[in-house]
């Protein structure tokens, strides 16, 4: 079992190693922080009725308390480090990112908590429109393509800020000229990032995949819109379709 913990970690580290590959013991560090994810999750089991919630609030708790402890080693070490996103500024909302299947899940039962019946079909068929170019098997092309403001923007506002995925807390700009030429070029300028903070979501990501892997569960993160849409259409079949280890729409 070690060993295949070992591969699943190194997989979803293989993009983080690149930056760190000067530094050995910082990869040792970032490979315990994952093991460390992935064993704080022990508790969280699939007879649980809130699983997918549970493991979501989790991911969200362990990347908060280690984003924060990291921002702020980052703040006192560059006295000229100062964080550019404040409240109504949406320029990376139009972006594409990853999630993984609890996030979605999570997302996807918030919404039928706290919108009406008739925000709930809106909200699924914005989801479908911004999902409608997705062809599986073609995850690059959709990614390479994809800019568009997420359904979730409102008045340059997120509606679901609470339960935001975890790619979104972790993205955070120093030069919002920089934002708004990459948002006005469709994302083809790139917005500058400090690979210390910018690693935070890979650890909790390969944890829980780590963690599910045990479990005979599909860990792997998605493209937000495809896997959400699904979810959204079909929530009992595709919650038992992931636990029966079968992969959503654009799963790594």
């Amino acid at each position: 079992m070690k060993n295949s913990l070992d591969a699943i970690i190194d997989a979803g580290l293989a993009p983080v190693y690149p930056m760190f590959e000067a530094h050995p013991d910082m990869i040792k560090l970032l490979r315990d922080m994952c093991m460390a994810v992935c064993v704080d999750c022990g508790n969280i089991t699939p007879d649980m009725q809130q699983f997918p919630v549970m493991l979501a609030k989790k991911s969200i708790s362990l990347f908060g308390a280690n984003f924060a402890a990291v921002l702020g080693q980052v703040e006192s070490l560059d006295s000229n480090f100062k964080v550019a996103c404040d409240a109504g500024c949406s320029y990376c909302c139009s972006s594409h990112i990853t999630l993984t299947p609890q996030e979605a899940f999570h997302i996807v039962l918030y919404l039928a908590a706290n919108r009406s019946e008739d925000e709930f079909i809106r909200i699924t068929e914005d989801c479908l429109s911004a999902a409608a170019d997705y062809i599986p098997g073609q995850l690059n092309e959709f990614v390479k393509n994809y800019f568009r403001p997420c359904p979730f923007l409102t008045d340059n506002r997120c509606s679901i800020y609470e339960v935001r995925p975890i790619a979104c807390r972790n993205w955070i700009s120093t030069d919002l000229e920089a934002c708004i030429k990459s948002y006005n070029t469709g994302n083809k300028v790139p917005v500058p990032q400090n690979a210390l903070i910018m690693v935070q979501k890979e650890l909790v990501f390969t944890g829980q995949q780590a963690y599910l892997a045990g479990l005979g569960i599909e860990g792997g993160i998605g493209p937000f819109m495809p896997m959400l849409s699904q979810i959204l259409i079909d929530f009992e079949g595709c919650y038992a379709k992931w636990l029966g280890g079968e992969k959503l729409n654009g799963q790594i």
